[in-house]
């Protein structure tokens, strides 16, 4: 049953990284844009 818990922990910590990754990524994106659109 610890095991089981522990397991759903790690799951949805890497869920809530790959989640936090994207929205970064998406904001250097945006970023990059707007830099581009500015420079432009």
């Amino acid at each position: 049953m610890n095991d089981l818990s522990f397991k759903t922990g790690v799951e949805t910590y890497l869920s809530v990284l790959v989640i936090a990754m994207h929205a970064f990524l998406a904001v250097v994106v945006v970023g990059a844009f707007l830099a581009l659109i500015g420079i432009v």
